[in-house]
């Protein structure tokens, strides 16, 4: 099956338990399991992964896109600025570290990498998305510096 072409629509299916998980079952495949099988991999593939994805969403403005992270319940992303070749985005409530102990850590690779490909398809130019803020190095919310190419 070639993988790509699921749309979020499709994977956001299930009968009887319905569409979402608990947070905890999510996090733990992602700080631990993953962790465990990719080591210091882990990081860079899931910034692959995010961006990948990102680059499928069916939508055309940056804003419909942080509307979009909200309903996922990515997290509650707002600009904090914008210019033509950099955007930072702050998310508060980021799925992956918000409520999480202060380790130092920065853990939101797939956030980083799911921005940088919407901006990429929004703009049609290429993007790298690097965070500078997050829950687990003891911050109040995450940011993502997006550099626009």
């Amino acid at each position: 099956m070639n993988y790509s072409k699921i749309s979020l629509l499709a994977v956001n299916q299930r009968k009887e338990l319905g569409s979402q998980i608990p947070l905890s079952t999510f996090r733990l495949l992602r700080l631990h399991g993953m962790q465990e099988i990719f080591g210091e991999s882990t990081g860079p593939a899931l910034y692959m992964v995010g961006k990948s994805i990102g680059k499928t969403v069916e939508v055309k403005t940056i804003e419909e896109f942080l509307e979009l992270v909200k309903e996922l319940k990515i997290g509650i992303p707002s600009i904090v600025y914008r210019s033509e070749k950099l955007i930072i985005i702050k998310v508060l409530e980021c799925m992956t570290c918000s409520g999480l102990p202060v380790t130092g850590e920065l853990f939101c690779n797939f956030e980083s990498g799911f921005i940088a490909g919407a901006v990429e398809k929004i703009l049609g130019r290429k993007a790298k998305s690097t965070q500078t803020k997050s829950c687990s190095h003891g911050d109040e919310y995450c940011q993502f510096e997006v550099e626009i190419f």
